[in-house]
């Protein structure tokens, strides 16, 4: 069976992590896109493979061994170029701890979330900046990151639901599949106990033709439930489906 295509909720929460990651690296983009240096085509390779990084792990549900691939995977996309790519390739800082606070779960994620923050300010500090400027990155890295974590967070809680709302219907269904079930052989074997007795009884001899004929009459009625019985089972899944 081909799998549904996710909600419009989860579709929508998943490209607005898309849009705002894009967004946050937008100024490293137009920097190496005007910068007329050797490295540019490194450092816009570099900055699509943070974003799209980011959003696959982000829309996704990585197994632990995945999560360390993927901090791991950022965490050399982060500091790796810098000696080569300078002060301009700061911002996927953010990415990194807000991967952290996304795929670590609590307290570990607000642990390294602080780690990596403060080494945010040491490399600050390292590639030459006052201390108004690296207190400014330090809090707009902060801001930055808790927002895509937060849009994160909200991409995954909107699959959870959905997910959730599927396995509570298919639950359902179940349950009334079951409830049918039962009500269809209380119908039946009720109704085939008394025509057994009556077989009896013609086998008996004692008045073939009337016996023959409530039999006749009895099965027609099973009939009759059977059909009613399918006929509300029909209404009630329609009334379901709307």
């Amino acid at each position: 069976m081909p799998q549904k295509s996710a909600p419009l909720e989860v579709r929508l929460s998943r490209a607005a992590v898309a849009a705002f990651a894009v967004f946050l690296m937008g100024s490293t983009f137009a920097h190496y896109l005007a910068d007329g240096a050797a490295h540019r085509l490194l450092a816009l390779v570099l900055a699509a493979a943070v974003v799209v990084l980011y959003v696959v792990t982000a829309c996704t549900t990585p197994g632990r061994r995945r999560r360390r691939w993927s901090l791991g995977a950022m965490a050399f996309l982060v500091y790796a170029p810098l000696p080569l790519l300078g002060e301009w390739w700061a911002a996927p800082g953010v990415f990194l701890a807000s991967a952290v606070l996304a795929l670590l779960a609590a307290p570990h994620s607000l642990l390294v979330f602080v780690a990596v923050i403060l080494a945010e300010a040491v490399k600050a500090v390292l590639l030459g900046d006052v201390f108004r400027e690296v207190l400014s990155w330090t809090l707009t890295a902060t801001a930055a990151a808790v927002l895509l974590a937060g849009l994160t967070h909200f991409a995954e809680t909107a699959r959870l639901l959905y997910e959730t709302r599927a396995d509570l219907a298919e639950a359902m269904v179940a349950a009334q599949r079951a409830r049918a079930t039962r009500e269809l052989e209380v119908i039946l074997g009720r109704r085939l106990d008394v025509i057994a007795a009556q077989g009896h009884k013609v086998l008996a001899g004692t008045d073939v033709e009337n016996d023959l004929g409530r039999m006749l009459d009895m099965a027609r009625e099973a009939q009759r439930e059977v059909r009613g019985f399918a006929h509300r089972e029909q209404s009630k899944e329609s009334i379901a489906e709307k």
